[in-house]
């Protein structure tokens, strides 16, 4: 907190220094492609930097004469408006009176109630004053020889004769303040005017020297921060990121902001050609276009409220030149239709990708170099914070700029999901979820989302970090979401079915080409495809029509191990498997008596560490006591340790097999069942 304070006052004091310093920077990085540019023609660096300087600051002295003239124009027919006003507002005016009036009666009303002891107070302060004035008037004739002088409104005149100036009474004196000289006024206003003048003149001196050695800044740079190739790589790699994101961003914020102000000024400029033409003003032309574009693409750079700030006043001129609504009202559709245009296709394909800031973080930033800086602090906000947010992003010590400035997310996706039940809101957290169903297959929702979620809640457990309330609630609260979103699979899958069945009825599709709401392309006797086409996933085996595959799902221990195995029965059951999920209430005799009851062809044994491979093993080698031909496989979900040595310590049969997420237990389940899928063939055949 020391240093952020000793910097942020450092800026604040050395403003005059560092704020033309900042602006120069922040041109060197929107000139440097075009002198490099001029550079590759074989201009030479000096030719170049002159040429593009030169050429600025020609384009910015035309531009300020244009706007200078335009304002000019402006204040010469202010009054001009006047009657316009004036006649909008007295329209706007309920006759008779109204709720307005009756609120400003009301409001005058109660002003001259509260100023009524206010000048009560102040007639009697002024008669002392009155008094001494009289008294002094008096004396001063009484030496001239001239009779005394008393005012009608003083006291007596034996008060008056008698009054003696004192500390408690004092002669009132009056300030009279002396007359400035014309040299003093002038240079008061030269020194106004010749300020700008200067900053503009240094910060030109300072592009075309860092214009003209760049490369040699950047180098002293890099070797002022680093101290080895390690520091040298990560220096460089933050010099790039920083120069490519203010580039970016500020020229394609200039194509943007220029495009949109010459979009305004056009359709300003033919609403006043066309609709104005009408108005009982007969005003055909709408002033100062040119004056209102140049507005607009300068206050643009103002992040958010910019555009609105520079559409409020064309906006205003609509109300004050012309006599109608009409063309007030078609300005402000063009702002609208404008600004949808430019936010939604203009800076998303020029932009591409941002500058890695938040939303809350570019209006932070923005008023914080306002308050700091003023004006041009508003102006240098947006790339100010980029080169922050880069430094919090290479610098391990300034982490928390990332953290607080950037855009990337800052919780993974497991970790979003377990804070929403940690906080008891099951609600936001199934928003999550749902969002990430929608942009992944949902075997990659549950295994890169919801199973390392569960397991997060595992290892609290564990560490006796969660009460029993949060415990019920996180479980009830994932067998709920497992729930939904097989659910909303099914109905996916099933709207996708019957659109194709409407198209196999129209001959827009074959019999071959149904995926039955699968997303594949598959035969016609594959009943249940694997993932919906949102992102592609290895190809998994189909269980025809004709054959049944039982599979009985096994807890290892407590209610999370059901959990996982509702997850992966509803991944199986979209493929055409018949699963059983057995209850973790039951008892190991009764769990193997169910694979015997349920005809298994696969046997599946759920374990979520921590605490998982001990009563994985124990019901391992129940299973294979009674079953010794079984087909089995054990999910130890999320474990990050070495498999190999995790199936050394569970001490059963080698034809184990041991997976770690729901895909490569679904691969294992397509291989142990091979063998029950031949012989449902073979008899089918036969």
């Amino acid at each position: 907190m020391a240093s952020i304070c000793v910097v942020v006052a450092a800026l604040y004091f050395a403003q005059d220094v560092l704020i033309p310093l900042a602006l120069a920077m922040l041109l060197s990085f929107l000139l440097a492609p075009l002198v490099n540019r001029l550079e590759r023609w074989n201009l030479g660096r000096v030719p170049s930097v002159l040429m593009v300087v030169i050429v600025l600051f020609a384009l910015i002295c035309v531009l300020g004469y244009v706007v200078a003239m335009q304002i000019y124009d402006l204040a010469d027919n202010v009054e001009q408006y006047q009657v316009n006003i004036i006649s909008k507002i007295e329209a706007l005016h309920p006759k008779g009176g109204g709720i307005f009036e009756k609120l400003q009666k009301t409001a005058t009303e109660v002003e001259r109630k509260i100023d009524q002891p206010e000048k009560a107070a102040a007639t009697q302060a002024s008669q002392p004053a009155d008094k001494v004035a009289n008294a002094v008037a008096s004396e001063t004739a009484a030496r001239n020889g001239q009779p005394r002088v008393v005012s009608e409104k003083s006291a007596p005149s034996s008060a008056v004769a008698t009054t003696q100036w004192t500390r408690e009474n004092p002669l009132p004196v009056g300030l009279v303040e002396p007359k400035q000289s014309p040299m003093a006024t002038l240079s008061h206003y030269l020194g106004l005017a010749l300020s700008p003048l200067g900053t503009a003149g240094i910060v030109i001196v300072f592009v075309i020297f860092i214009l003209l050695s760049r490369e040699d800044l950047r180098n002293r740079l890099i070797r002022l921060v680093t101290t080895g190739s390690a520091q040298l790589t990560l220096a460089t790699q933050a010099l790039d990121d920083a120069a490519s994101r203010i580039s970016r961003y500020l020229l394609a914020q200039a194509i943007v902001n220029g495009t949109y102000g010459m979009g305004i000024a056009l359709g300003i400029w033919i609403i006043g050609l066309t609709i104005g033409r009408h108005d009982p003003s007969g005003t055909t032309t709408f002033p100062n276009v040119i004056l209102w574009g140049l507005l607009c693409s300068i206050l643009r750079f103002i992040p958010y409220i910019g555009p609105w700030i520079a559409a409020s006043f064309p906006v205003m001129i609509a109300l004050a030149v012309y006599k109608g609504f009409g063309v007030f009202g078609a300005i402000v559709g063009l702002f609208v239709l404008i600004e949808l245009v430019s936010n939604n296709f203009m800076e998303p394909w020029l932009y591409g990708s941002s500058t890695g800031m938040s939303t809350v973080a570019i209006l932070v930033s923005a008023v914080f170099w306002t308050w700091l800086w003023g004006p041009i602090g508003l102006l240098l906000s947006t790339p100010l914070t980029v080169v922050l947010v880069v430094l919090g992003k290479y610098v391990p010590q300034l982490q928390f700029l990332d953290v607080l400035l950037g855009d990337e997310p800052v919780l993974d996706p497991p970790t979003r999901v377990y804070q929403r039940l940690l906080a008891l809101d099951s609600e936001e957290a199934a928003e999550v979820l749902e969002g990430y169903r929608r942009n992944m297959p949902l075997e990659r929702v549950y295994d890169t989302v919801l199973l390392p979620a569960l397991a997060l809640a595992e290892q609290d457990r564990h560490r006796g970090l969660l009460d029993d309330r949060r415990q019920v609630f996180i479980r009830r609260s994932m067998r709920e979401l497992v729930e939904e979103l097989g659910d909303a699979e099914r109905m996916e899958r099933a709207s996708k079915a019957a659109a194709e069945t409407e198209q196999l009825a129209r001959g827009e599709i074959t019999a071959a080409e149904m995926t039955g709401g699968n997303g594949h392309r598959s035969a016609s006797d594959s009943s249940a495809a694997a993932t919906p086409p949102r992102e592609k996933v290895p190809e998994r085996a189909f269980v025809p029509k004709d054959c049944t595959i039982n599979i009985v799902s096994l807890p290892a221990h407590d209610e999370a191990d059901e959990i996982v195995n509702l997850m992966l029965g509803q991944l199986l059951e979209f493929r055409g498997y018949c699963t059983y999920s057995v209850s973790n209430s039951a008892l190991a005799s009764e769990m193997v008596d169910k694979i015997e009851s349920h005809h298994a062809d696969v046997v599946i044994v759920s374990a979520l560490p921590p605490d998982a491979v001990a009563h994985a093993r124990y019901l391992c080698k129940r299973v294979h006591a009674r079953f010794p031909e079984a087909k089995m496989a054990v999910g130890i979900w999320t474990y990050r340790g070495d498999v190999e040595r995790a199936r050394e310590r569970m001490t059963c049969v080698a034809s184990v097999q041991l997976v770690t997420t729901l895909g490569d237990m679904q691969h294992q389940i397509d291989q142990l069942a091979q063998p029950a899928m031949m012989k449902t063939r073979e008899g089918v055949n036969g």
